[in-house]
């Protein structure tokens, strides 16, 4: 409640009470509360169960609800994603828009006082907000995929010089250290059905788990890996794209790295 009076000095609880509810997907608080009771009383949810339940939440239609537009100003400003990848937020005019790094801006729309979904309706994912006790937000989280990507405020500077860098690294177009290491490793890790998870990323380790089994059948009917070759740096996400050729295939791999041992972000392709 010291959060909403910060921004509404006639907050009440009852209000507050269903913003809560709204920022997690639920109608009303009496809805968050049974949720909750059904969570608690049965059995823990597995990280799989998790993401589904998230991606079903994620992709429900949206509701926009009037705010006071004066709230999205302690929104504005930067936060860090991944150490590649800024969210912007911004206005213009009547509209709050958002933008991740090498992507265009977007509007979204509230439907709570904290969170938000893009007008776009084809992109299902969300964003909520994190204040603080002054009405500024100090961190926004991405809700996507299923999952949940939390991002705390930072500087203009410290968001300039991120995007300076990825700038810098796509002009070299050159691999990051240990990527191709990585991906070595990941691919060895797949073949073999044993993956190094604390090497990776929390959103990449979950996902890496929950796809394990199919990913085991697809990459071992692949044979043998017989050359790894670095194609270039994607303008699209940062990412070092690799070919990657098997004794029966010939695939795409991407890697994001966050330093020289922790992959952020992986996927692959057959390509023909």
């Amino acid at each position: 409640m010291k959060q909403e009076r910060a921004t509404d000095p006639t907050a009440q609880l009852a209000t507050a009470q269903r913003d809560l509810a709204r920022d997690y997907g639920f109608p009303s608080w009496r809805r968050l509360l049974a949720e909750v009771r059904k969570l608690t009383e049965g059995l823990t949810e597995t990280g799989k169960e998790r993401m589904e339940r998230l991606r079903i939440e994620q992709a429900r239609p949206r509701t926009e609800v009037p705010i006071d537009p004066t709230v999205v100003d302690g929104y504005l400003g930067f936060y860090e994603l991944t150490p590649t990848i800024i969210l912007v937020v911004q206005r213009d005019q009547n509209d709050l828009i958002v933008r991740l790094t090498g992507q265009a801006f977007c509007a979204i729309v509230p439907e709570s006082r904290r969170k938000f979904f893009y007008r776009n309706s084809t992109i299902q994912a969300q964003i909520s907000f994190t204040v603080g006790p002054d009405g500024i937000a100090t961190a926004a989280t991405l809700h996507q995929n299923g999952l949940e990507q939390t991002s705390p405020r930072i500087t203009g500077d410290r968001a300039n010089a991120i995007e300076a860098r990825r700038e810098a690294r796509q002009a070299a177009n050159t691999p990051a250290p240990g990527s191709e290491a990585a991906l070595r490793r990941i691919i060895e890790a797949t073949q073999q059905g044993r993956p190094e998870l604390a090497r990776m990323s929390k959103p990449l380790a979950r996902a890496f788990d929950e796809q394990l089994p199919d990913n085991l059948r697809t990459v071992r009917s692949w044979g043998d890996l017989v050359s790894v070759d670095f194609k270039g740096v994607s303008r699209i996400d940062d990412s070092d794209v690799f070919t990657v050729v098997f004794s029966a295939a010939e695939s795409e791999w991407r890697l994001t790295m966050n330093g020289p041992e922790t992959i952020e972000s992986a996927s692959f392709r057959l390509t023909p």
